[in-house]
């Protein structure tokens, strides 16, 4: 008798391990991510209400917050976390340079 959540053969086990992968990337860029964006997105928004320094406190940490989630998917799926593609963690930093140093 065997347990329905085993793999029935090698090729299925990859298959899952695989998706499993897949969704645990998605949700990290869904509670990372979007934590990232959302503070960048705050400073855009507010950056009459909140001062300089402070601003400068806010973008080095969604920057620093989008790092780590970058690096962490890339781990996740078998990457090494100094890949080039953790760059793309600097996304959301980028995208408020313009509205916080003007």
């Amino acid at each position: 008798m065997t347990d329905e959540m085993t793999p029935r053969s090698e090729a299925e086990g990859r298959s899952l391990d695989r998706v499993q992968r897949v969704l645990v990337s998605i949700l990290i860029v869904f509670v990372m991510g979007i934590l990232s964006a959302a503070l960048s997105l705050y400073l855009v928004l507010n950056r009459a209400a909140v001062a300089h320094g402070d601003a400068i406190g806010l973008w080095c940490m969604s920057g620093l917050i989008g790092l780590i989630s970058a690096a962490v998917i890339l781990m996740i799926n078998r990457h090494k976390p100094y890949h080039p593609l953790v760059l793309l963690g600097l996304v959301p930093m980028a995208a408020s340079w313009f509205c916080i140093f003007d």
